[in-house]
């Protein structure tokens, strides 16, 4: 028989492997169960956690701002919003608020219930106190200690209802349903800063983009409690935030009249010295003389205005180089800056107002984009370079310009020497009553100037109240905010099967058997000859392979033609064979496999079944001289088998075993022999598969697997096809390709693998063809 070369396409692998998603998907449905427990499992500890998780419920209150006249600007601008949310102005509403001191009592739970108003410094002696009151109207105030107490303050209890009572930096008065009876409050008092992390954590303010709206929000298990303590937390922003918008009024409306009295006495003097001048000398200026008073009054108010112009810039400058606060020096420094570029004294400067419009350009396009992208958005990055450059640039540009108005200064002094000196010239008479006339307008411009300013104090202080109020107090809430117990259920079974379904995708990734026919295709470049389904070995006990193969005949292929998937696999498998272009006149065949316990042998004996039941005279010879288990399944001796046959110890016909199966013969694999490979590559072998051949129509070799002897590649040089068989899901595809790298270099032809144990055989048909 002509030999025929080894067959297998050894292409290259290609750089990327496309992603089998029905791979996945079958991974999913064989690891159901998996899931299911994953599912389930993490849906417990969810149904628990809401099941004990406390109601958490919250509250809102809304503060508005009302414009009132022409202009449109914003009562929490961003200097006002700087202000609220500082380090000092939290501390200082800690104080007012006294947030720390803290109930203790089982029966007044809120200190309001006890105090009509209570405050603390910023450092308040820390302890736990006791309010009591006694028959005979007296109230006493203990700081307890681990053993004693010490009284720190007493008096009638009308006295701590109607004027604040202090002590260990606390103040307090005391409400009037309290005192009414003789009773005993307790409470402590913690360290400040907690006082203060009450509003920095418990409450969360916010505001539009507008400026016109604050809303504040607390959270707590309590609804009335947060309610009640929420709207007093209002109260107090309200009165104090009201107070930003006056700070050091009344210094400023005292400083304003004093300077009102003395510019009204200077006006009376003046009036009253160019009334004498006029009773005594009875002059008038001609027009010279009259422009050169107009001049000089004019470098006077100059000179009058620049130290000030100078001074403010000045001031507005320190005042970047002094704010150092980390929250809140970008917001406050972006504030200076563009009070700095609308500073008026350098309004018609060119090179300001280019700048003063970039930089309203940017900051418009700043506030677009900041609220879309996150503060690391390329863009916003990029936008506060920018800003920050034409910051640098108005700085810079106003620091200069303090030297201008020096200079100016200096121009407008030596211009005011020229203009004396010409004036100097005119007749006394005629010098003093343009001096006169100069100090009287003088004194009257400043006297109306400032009367001017106290009226604006007066308007502005009558309608404070009016410019921000509580357009919403907070309601107790009805319902909690916590997530439901169903959505939180859900979640948890949710969590629990996207878990299950990456853990078997991860599975899948992980594994490198071969589980499919495309695995094979793809990974080995070999073709699939048959699908065999997956024999269930649930009712067999732990059998040696001898013992489960003697067990399980029964459930493989019968001789009664039984229409089982099983069965029907294997005669798909016998068609492809016999009647496949690619198999030629195909009479003897070698099945093995990669690795024991890949079911070779019984693929093996179904095969030979499958064959005799087509009438066909089949002979299954039992290669595997290590671990032969042909014998066991078809109830035949062991010996005299194979290996007596190529020892030259029996004869053909005594070794050679007739089944219960019509047309199907077994020679089992003999004694054991220390040299099974010598024996199989022997010329005896060959003169066995002569002799064979012409007894019977086609003979099955049952080889050991590559990976334990290489009989099968010995075996594979005489036959005339050699099949590998495959376990779905066990076979490693790597050790694959080793071991079919053998036969490379032999005179072998692979015709293609059967796999075992895969669901893709059932999946093709859900009924059988002879019953319908």
């Amino acid at each position: 028989m002509a030999l025929e070369e080894f067959e297998i396409l050894d292409q290259p692998q290609q750089s990327s492997i496309p992603i089998d998603f029905g791979k996945f998907i079958a991974g999913i449905w064989r690891r159901k169960w998996l899931i299911l427990f994953l599912s389930v499992g993490m849906t417990i500890p969810f149904y628990f956690h809401a099941k004990n998780q406390v109601p958490q419920y919250k509250s809102k209150v809304v503060i508005q701002s009302k414009q009132y006249g022409s202009e449109e600007k914003s009562f929490f601008d961003a200097e006002t919003q700087a202000e609220i949310t500082s380090q000092s102005f939290t501390e200082r509403m800690a104080r007012v608020l006294g947030l720390a001191i803290l109930s203790s009592d089982t029966l007044y739970r809120n200190v309001s219930d006890v105090f009509a108003e209570y405050h603390t410094t910023s450092e308040p002696v820390v302890s736990r106190y006791k309010i009591e009151v006694d028959d005979l109207g007296v109230y006493y105030l203990y700081q307890k200690n681990e053993t004693s107490r010490v009284l720190v303050d007493s008096a009638n209890v009308w006295d701590a209802v109607d004027a604040l009572r202090n002590a260990n930096g606390l103040s307090f008065r005391l409400q009037p349903t309290f005192v009414h009876q003789a009773g005993e409050f307790h409470f402590r008092v913690q360290p400040f800063s907690k006082g203060v992390k009450v509003i920095q954590l418990g409450i969360k303010m916010d505001f539009s983009r507008s400026g016109k709206f604050m809303i504040m929000e607390m959270k707590g298990e309590n609804p009335n409690y947060i309610t009640s303590e929420l709207n007093r937390i209002a109260d107090a922003y309200l009165i104090e935030v009201q107070k930003l918008k006056s700070v050091d009024s009344d210094t400023y409306r005292e400083a304003l009249r004093r300077r009102l009295a003395a510019a009204e006495t200077n006006m009376k003097v003046s009036e009253e010295n160019l009334r004498n001048f006029y009773s005594q000398y009875p002059l008038s200026l001609d027009a010279e003389k009259t422009e050169l008073m107009g001049q000089l009054k004019l470098n006077e108010q100059a000179l009058r205005d620049l130290p000030l112009q100078r001074k403010q810039l000045t001031s507005l400058l320190a005042r970047l180089q002094a704010e150092n606060n980390a929250d809140y020096s970008a917001q406050y420094r972006r504030v200076v800056v563009n009070q700095i570029a609308n500073y008026a004294a350098m309004s018609n400067e060119p090179e300001m107002t280019i700048y003063r419009q970039n930089l309203e350009q940017l900051e418009a396009r700043y506030r677009e984009l900041s609220g879309l992208y996150s503060s690391d958005n390329e863009e916003v990055k990029g936008l506060e370079e920018k800003i920050g450059e034409t910051q640098a640039h108005i700085i810079q540009f106003a620091s200069n310009y303090r030297n201008v108005l020096a200079e100016r200064e200096s121009t407008l002094r030596r211009e005011k020497l020229e203009l004396e000196s010409k004036l100097k010239s005119l007749p006394n008479d005629e010098y003093r009553l343009m001096e006169l006339e100069r100090n009287k307008k003088i004194d009257e411009d400043l006297f109306k100037f400032l009367y001017t300013e106290v009226q604006k104090l007066q308007v502005s202080e009558a309608s404070q109240d009016r410019g921000v109020r509580i357009l919403d107090y907070a309601v107790p809430p009805t319902k909690p905010i916590n997530p439901s117990k169903k959505s939180q259920i859900m979640l948890g079974g949710g969590l629990g099967l996207l878990l299950g379904l990456l853990l078997s995708i991860v599975i899948d990734l992980a594994d490198r058997s071969l589980q499919s026919v495309k695995d094979v295709e793809r990974h080995l470049k070999l073709p699939v000859l048959g699908t065999i389904p997956e024999v269930l070995f649930k009712d067999i006990p732990e059998y040696r392979d001898d013992q489960k193969a003697e067990q399980i005949d029964k459930q493989l292929v019968t001789h009664d033609y039984s229409p089982t998937p099983i069965g029907e696999a294997y005669r798909a498998l016998r068609t492809h064979l016999l009647f496949s272009k690619d198999t030629e006149q195909l009479r003897s065949l070698l099945i093995t496999s990669i690795c024991p316990e890949e079911g070779k042998s019984f693929t093996a004996a179904n095969l030979a079944i499958i064959m005799a039941q087509q009438r066909t005279n089949t002979l299954l010879v039992d290669a595997d001289l290590r671990r032969g288990v042909q014998h066991n399944t078809f109830n035949v001796p062991r010996e005299p088998g194979l290996t007596n046959y190529l020892s030259n110890k029996g004869t053909l016909n005594t070794l050679i075993h007739s089944t219960h199966i019509p047309n199907l013969s077994v020679m089992s694999c003999g004694s054991l022999v220390p040299n099974p490979s010598e024996l199989l590559g022997s010329i005896q072998m060959k003169r066995l598969l002569s002799d064979v051949k012409r007894k019977f129509d086609f003979i099955i070799f049952d080889a050991p697997p590559l990976d334990a002897a290489t009989d099968s590649v010995v075996i594979g040089t005489v036959v005339d096809a050699v099949t590998i068989v495959l376990r779905a899901g066990k076979t490693n595809r790597k050790i694959a390709k080793e071991r079919l790298e053998i036969f490379q270099n032999v005179p072998a032809k692979i015709i293609g693998t059967i796999i075992n144990g895969t669901d893709e055989a059932i999946l093709k048909s859900t009924y059988s063809y002879y019953h319908y």
